[in-house]
This record gives structure tokens, sequence and C-alpha cells, in this order.
């Protein structure tokens, strides 16, 4: 039985199930590392299930080869993740702040500038900030998705070194 060729195609399922747990824990909180080990134990109990694809190849192995499945078991319950440092996104108190500022830059602009009346300078004060929060929100929500997939590839990442391990116990069993 080819164990190595086996291990890889279910890899890359066990993978994308982390990356589904992660991406579900991300969008409930903060991804931190204590969250993202709660999402990677939760998706590595398929290779404890019998029933399971990853399971059922980790109970074939111990049939051939009881050492190595029982290194792999120790490997996987042993597994941390390590923590990941959280950039912080654009504050809410910038958005505003740059709002508040294109207001009274508006308003200086009109009174000094133009010398408008009342109204021109409620509109010259209320157009900018109008058209700049909109824009300043939308620039906070990319940089959060941004960091967001960062983040989340970076602790999948982390499994390849998993991986790495894994396959050190199985190589000599794939011949």
């Amino acid at each position: 039985m080819d164990h190595y060729r086996e291990f890889e195609s279910i890899w890359k399922k066990f993978l994308t199930l982390c990356r589904a747990k992660l991406m579900e824990k991300s969008r409930q909180c903060t991804l931190t590392a204590s969250a993202a080990q709660m999402s990677i134990q939760d998706a590595m109990t398929v290779w404890f299930d019998p029933y399971d694809t990853c399971g059922k190849w980790l109970k074939d192995l111990e049939k051939e080869d009881f050492q190595a499945a029982k290194r792999i078991y120790s490997i996987l319950q042993e597994w941390v993740v390590e923590g990941v440092p959280i950039k912080k996104g654009f504050p809410e108190a910038g958005v505003w702040g740059i709002s508040a500022a294109s207001a009274a830059a508006g308003v200086g602009i009109g009174f000094y500038g133009f010398h408008l009346g009342t109204v021109g300078l409620l509109l010259s004060a209320a157009v900018p900030a109008i058209v700049l929060y909109p824009a300043m929100k939308a620039y906070q929500k990319t940089e959060k998705e941004k960091n967001e997939k960062k983040l989340l590839n970076e602790y999948l990442n982390q499994l390849s070194l998993l991986e790495e391990q894994i396959l050190t116990v199985i190589t000599p069993t794939a011949q």
C-alpha cells in the first residue's frame, strides 16, 4: 500500500477543512493563537475518527506499521499553533478624524477663500466629510480583510511543519 500518495491526497482535504474552520472562526472573532488552536484541533478530530478518510488511512497504517501510526498519533496530539502577531487595522477614530478635518478644511476654504454665506459654508463643510467618510470606511474594511487573510495564511503555513513531521514518519513505510 502506498501510504505516501494516500497521505498527500488526504492532506489536501485536511488543509481545506482547516482553512474552512479558520475562516469560520475569523468571522466570529479575532483570530488569535488560541482561537486558531481551537479551530485546528477541531479539524484534527478527523484523524482520530476511523470512519473519516483521514482516520481510516491512519487505522490502515496502524495495521501495517503500528510504530509509525503511534508516532503520528502523538505528533497530532502534541502539535501546538504558534502565535502570530496581529496587525491593528485603521482605527475608527482615524475615519472620523479625517472626515472632521476635511469638513474643517472645507469651512476654512469656503470662509476665507470664497467668502461664502451660511449655506455655502455648511455645504463646504458637509460635502468633503460626506465624500471622505464612506471612502475611509471602505479603506478600513479592505485593510481589515487583508490583515485577516494574511493571518489565516500564516496559521495555515504552520501546518506545513506538521505535514513534514508526518512525512518523515511515513516515508520509510512508503517503499
